[in-house]
């Protein structure tokens, strides 16, 4: 099985560390390629984020016919919808995949994202995936996705921020950015309820569901699109 892992930015900083922990994740028939973007956002916070990354996305996927699976390791989902649209391989997001597996593990659930529009962006996506009344918490910490292994401090703010979301009903704790997968470990061991590491789900997820042979149905919301309506020049 082959699974492609997108990362949706314009740095190569995270490929290598991204395959490395990805690969303990799956089962060692399983190939992993880990790409990211030529051009575009060097992290993903903003809807005007996600629309520059979102050509470079399609892009990768277009020329990536011989896989089992897709994965969009964003937490923000980009592209996630049209990239359904134009392939008929299996693609997964890593927030509304967390979400959903979250819903299963505990009645409410809180997310942890980065910077204040975190909130409302999670709060539309758990509306959007029909979810909204078992998310009991949503916030954005004040530390840009950049910075997340250069904070001293981040452990410590992620801890306490989970406990504000445990104290308003979270029974699972998802840390809404892919980008925190090397403080999920640490994270567990302080607390005393699930917490999820989107990257490492929905890769996993991804790996079930192609050896299933399941992937998403193309007789309502997703619709091959017609490439003859693109003017490129």
């Amino acid at each position: 099985m082959r699974i492609l892992v997108i990362n949706p930015v314009a740095t190569e900083m995270w490929n290598v560390k991204d395959k490395e922990y990805l690969k303990g994740i799956v089962s060692k028939e399983t190939e992993i390629k880990v790409v990211s973007l030529k051009k575009g956002p060097k992290s993903i916070e903003t809807f005007f984020d996600e629309a520059y990354a979102a050509p470079e996305i399609l892009r990768i996927i277009e020329k990536s016919k011989n896989f089992d699976a897709i994965v969009i390791n964003c937490f923000g989902d980009p592209a996630l919808f049209a990239a359904r649209d134009m392939t008929d391989i299996l693609v997964l997001g890593a927030g509304e995949t967390s979400m959903t597996i979250a819903s299963l593990l505990g009645e409410k659930f809180g997310v942890i994202s980065v910077l204040r529009n975190s909130k409302a962006q999670i709060e539309m996506a758990a509306r959007r995936i029909g979810i909204s009344e078992r998310l009991a918490y949503a916030t954005g910490i004040k530390v840009p996705v950049l910075n997340l292994e250069k904070e001293n401090e981040i452990m410590e703010i992620l801890v306490d921020e989970a406990k504000k979301a445990i104290d308003k009903g979270a029974e699972v704790i998802i840390l809404g950015c892919t980008g925190m997968f090397f403080l999920a470990k640490d994270i567990q061991k302080k607390l005393d309820v699930p917490i999820i590491e989107p990257a490492s789900l929905t890769l996993k997820l991804a790996e079930a569901l192609a050896e299933l042979r399941l992937k998403h149905s193309k007789i309502g919301l997703y619709m091959t699109p017609d490439p003859k309506k693109l003017i490129i020049e």
